[in-house]
């Protein structure tokens, strides 16, 4: 919720237990939904009628939030899920995925396997443009910053192959006998021609959901942008020394381990222990050393 992000929630196993605790857990659901932080609108699906409404009011209202009550032993309800799920709109319209289609590739690494026989897979989420078979892509950022050459020898979606992976879609790509320990989650395969900012450091505008103490600089909290999770220390709080629970502020981050690349804009979580917070990327502080795109590219 705090992202923003579409909820809808399923509750499930209810062939375990008697029909007033399931009256009792969804009551419990629509008392939290209707707090002042959530602002959310509950709506129970009984009926055919209601998951056909819930669907179609969910597309036009982030507000909106249907409630299922089901059992995959017994199938009771599991149908009114199914249609639910068979309405509901895509999330990106065709001229958006016409749009990004028309950028470079950008593929995110979220998984990475050894296959027999097949030799190094990643799995992740085409962001942007086209990627077909044979297609030549570098990935990175590496520890020291820079991005490697590889070739994309085979492409599968839902355990089928296929040869073009467009924007929007998640697929697995083998990369041949390319050295598995070199890569990483949180990398991205790009196109040559794409010089990626990549940085140690970047500013974001946040707020703290919750700290038990302050927040100050100094702090060390886990950071997720996207597929990158690393941990990064707090530089500096703009105009403010320390931060409590409730506060905005603009943050300096930097990361501990090694560069990563990010993108304006893009939304950040962060969390240590009880501390969470939220936000978005506003300005990105790349290092000196990446800026000569042409020496960071090296051969695998």
């Amino acid at each position: 919720m705090a992202l923003k992000v579409p909820i809808f929630i399923v509750v499930s196993k209810v062939d375990l237990c008697s029909h007033g605790t399931v009256e009792r857990t969804v009551r419990q659901l629509e008392r939290v939904f209707k707090q002042p932080g959530c602002n959310k609108v509950p709506m129970v699906v009984l009926n055919p009628d209601d998951a056909v409404t819930a669907a179609q009011q969910f597309a036009q209202s982030a507000c909106i939030t249907p409630i299922f009550t089901l059992s995959s032993v017994s199938g009771e309800s599991l149908n009114l899920l199914k249609v639910f799920l068979n309405i509901l709109p895509p999330l990106s319209n065709s001229k958006e995925q016409e749009d990004l289609m028309q950028q470079l590739t950008e593929f995110q690494v979220d998984e990475i396997y050894s296959v027999p026989d097949v030799g190094t897979v990643v799995g992740g989420t085409l962001y942007s443009g086209v990627c077909r078979e044979g297609e030549r892509l570098v990935v990175g950022p590496t520890e020291d910053g820079r991005f490697l050459r590889l070739k994309v020898d085979s492409i599968q979606r839902n355990r089928s192959a296929c040869r073009v992976l467009k924007a929007g879609q998640a697929a697995t790509l083998a990369l041949g006998n390319f050295d598995r320990s070199l890569l990483r989650k949180g990398m991205v395969m790009v196109s040559p021609k794409m010089n990626p900012t990549i940085c140690c450091q970047f500013e974001a505008a946040i707020v703290l959901l919750f700290h038990a103490k302050t927040f100050r600089q100094g702090s060390q909290v886990t950071v997720h942008v996207g597929n990158v999770r690393q941990t990064a220390t707090v530089e500096r709080l703009h105009g403010k020394d320390e931060l409590r629970t409730g506060e905005r502020a603009v943050v300096r981050f930097h990361f501990i381990k090694h560069p990563e690349y990010l993108r304006l804009t893009a939304k950040l979580l962060f969390r240590e222990g009880v501390t969470k917070g939220i936000g978005h990327v506003t300005r990105l502080l790349p290092h000196n050393q990446y800026l000569n795109h042409d020496q960071n590219l090296q051969d695998y």
